[in-house]
């Protein structure tokens, strides 16, 4: 069983913990169905005959930016776990992660560029944002993994916490709240701690021997009470002076939770989610490029329009990720296992 267990982690390939993939699809699809269906559901609320109240509060069901929060935990659990019991590899490791994560980024921004989505860049920030922070942690996760062994990830996350803090009260942020617009120079900071935490979660998981199975109950008040949580930060976003760049940080521990009882739960690697999740970052990839050719067709933008757009786009996206995201996957870890087996820097 080790000796399998060593021969996946060579690869490039994360270890496969069954939950994860379930997760990375909610995000995806909270991403998708902000940006697509969200603008449009009090109309169709409207439409279907709720009252104005229902109708207005319609548009904070699907949320955007605490999705984003949940894939930087995911992404710190996946970096971090297969180095939990073997040395890292840093030049192969470091490549790789640059060869999966930017090669299907790069094709999107071509894409956008062709429709005109001129904001859809790494700079000015639209989607692409999270991909610049993503670079920033793979680029210095050798370095926090050396620090790790004299300051913890935990007391990593308090000191990258209180700093982040301090960064968004005294800079700020827009009127709706954003924590993307402190530039490619401090973005990834102000959200490291919730990167962090799933260096943190990492590290718990790799030395449960024993966990207790969490039954199907729970499993929904941990999803329920994530989605609520959501949805209440994105009001309290864009209706109070309490934005998203104070409250992120803070919904990151709620989200550590929610992730360990997927873990731990017991559901079957093909099921439905755990299979869209294989595709999630071609879903937050490529969705919006999707609705806006669309949109050339016929009226995306209208209510109704929005509703046909989401299964063409889910489809677009599987498309999406068997030309591009599952080729740069096999590309990285052709690349992870030349340079690891010439390079002898390991820490």
């Amino acid at each position: 069983m080790e000796t399998r267990r060593q021969i996946e982690v060579t690869t490039d390939k994360p270890l496969h913990v069954v939950g994860l993939d379930t997760v990375r699809a909610f995000a995806a699809l909270s991403v998708m169905f902000a940006h697509i269906l969200g603008p449009g559901l009090p109309d169709i609320f409207t439409m279907l005959g709720f009252n104005n109240a229902i109708a207005g509060l319609s548009k904070y069901l699907f949320t955007g930016h605490p999705a984003v929060i949940v894939f930087f935990v995911v992404s710190g659990f996946c970096i971090h776990y297969p180095y939990t019991r073997r040395q890292l590899p840093v030049l192969a490791f470091t490549l790789a992660r640059w060869t999966r994560i930017m090669i299907p980024a790069l094709i999107a921004m071509l894409f956008a560029q062709l429709l005109g989505m001129h904001k859809y860049n790494f700079i000015d920030g639209f989607i692409l944002w999270s991909i610049v922070c993503e670079l920033w942690y793979y680029s210095l996760y050798p370095l926090l993994l050396v620090l790790s062994r004299k300051v913890s990830f935990e007391n990593q996350f308090i000191v990258a916490f209180a700093i982040s803090l301090i960064i968004v009260i005294y800079l700020g942020s827009d009127q709706y709240g954003n924590a993307k617009n402190y530039g490619v120079g401090l973005n990834w900071f102000v959200a490291l701690p919730s990167w962090l935490l799933g260096c943190v979660l990492a590290n718990r998981v790799a030395q449960q021997s024993n966990r207790m199975p969490v039954n199907i109950r729970q499993i929904v008040m941990w999803r329920a009470s994530v989605a609520v949580v959501a949805s209440i930060l994105y009001w309290l976003t864009l209706n109070t002076f309490i934005g998203y760049y104070l409250t992120m940080n803070f919904f990151a521990v709620l989200v550590v939770f929610w992730i360990n009882a997927e873990i731990r739960a017991k559901k079957d690697k093909t099921s439905l989610f755990e299979k869209i999740g294989k595709w999630s970052y071609s879903i937050y990839l490529f969705h919006i490029i999707i609705f806006s050719s669309l949109g050339l067709l016929f009226a995306a933008a209208s209510p109704f329009g929005r509703l046909l757009t989401l299964p063409l786009a889910l489809i677009g996206c599987y498309v999406a990720y068997k030309l591009f995201e599952e080729k740069s996957h096999q590309l990285a870890r052709y690349i992870f296992k030349k340079i690891d087996s010439k390079s002898g820097w390991n820490i």
